[in-house]
């Protein structure tokens, strides 16, 4: 049985990718049986970590840590298939052209998908996952908070039969401390600080959750190392660890722990998720 789902969420290009398949890595090497998936159509971690097809069927990746690739629409006909317990019937009521229209606009249908496959496992609910633990490289931070915000609406506009109950027992686990961990990932910048204090924010206040923030990409520089550069260089990342200094402090002045990975130059995928991973913990 699935004990937790942790959700790796933050700015576009802040490394939230990476640091998801960092993090799936660290829980592995604990010997938890770890899955790693995206929410997405085409899979990031084929090319990143050059493996064979990821697809929605998990393959293997490394001790203890599988792959996987969740759509919408995949999650979504595993559950009928579930239910219905034979293709054909799913074929003949979910794949006609009428019923496929109405899937692609039902409000907050595909985020229901993707959420009931995250919690099955604690509701008993579809498929048996034989891992212990899930990192999902999820939205970036505004669709995230629809995404999580979906079930409850679903559960509030439809109240009654099975629609309503799903949308509820989601909506249950995912406001569960002890199930739902979420890592919010933010770069030394001010934009990306601003959106993960507000994402950190929202979330404790919202769903009672307490994210995890991760200040990825940090430079760190020495001020014996800085002054061996020319001037126009030193000029440059002067102003680059003033803006670092100024985000890490907007954090500290919200009294936000904050997980401190530095600038990794390692070209190889796989050497630098395990180098990111120590110093990360679950």
């Amino acid at each position: 049985m699935v004990k937790k789902v942790h959700f790796v969420t933050g700015k576009g290009g802040g490394g939230k990718s990476t640091l998801a398949a960092a993090f799936a890595y660290k829980i592995s090497q604990t010997g938890a049986r770890t899955l790693l998936t995206e929410f997405n159509d085409q899979s990031f971690f084929e090319d990143f970590l050059k493996t064979e097809k990821v697809s929605y069927s998990p393959i293997n990746f490394r001790t203890q840590l599988d792959l996987a690739l969740w759509s919408p629409e995949s999650c979504l006909k595993e559950y009928a298939i579930h239910l219905l317990k034979v293709e054909s019937l799913y074929r003949l009521f979910f794949e006609n052209p009428v019923s496929k229209s109405l899937i692609q606009i039902a409000p907050g249908l595909h985020e229901l998908a993707l959420l009931g496959k995250a919690t099955s496992s604690p509701r008993e609910h579809g498929p048996v996952m034989k891992y212990d633990e899930i990192v999902i490289d999820s939205y970036s931070t505004g669709h995230f908070l629809s995404l999580l915000r979906a079930p409850s609406a679903m559960a509030q506009a439809i109240q009654f039969g099975p629609m309503g109950e799903q949308s509820r027992g989601i909506d249950k686990w995912l406001r569960n401390s002890d199930f739902t961990k979420v890592k919010v990932v933010s770069l030394p910048e001010s934009l990306p600080a601003t959106e993960s204090i507000e994402l950190y924010e929202q979330l404790l206040s919202e769903f009672g959750i307490k994210a995890q923030v991760v200040m990825n990409k940090l430079w760190k520089i020495e001020n014996s190392h800085l002054q061996k550069l020319p001037s126009t260089v030193q000029s440059h990342f002067k102003n680059k660890m003033a803006e670092e200094s100024e985000a890490l402090a907007r954090f500290s002045s919200k009294s936000i722990p904050l997980l401190q990975v530095p600038l990794i130059t390692e070209v190889d995928s796989v050497k630098l998720i395990e180098k990111i991973s120590e110093y990360l913990n679950d």
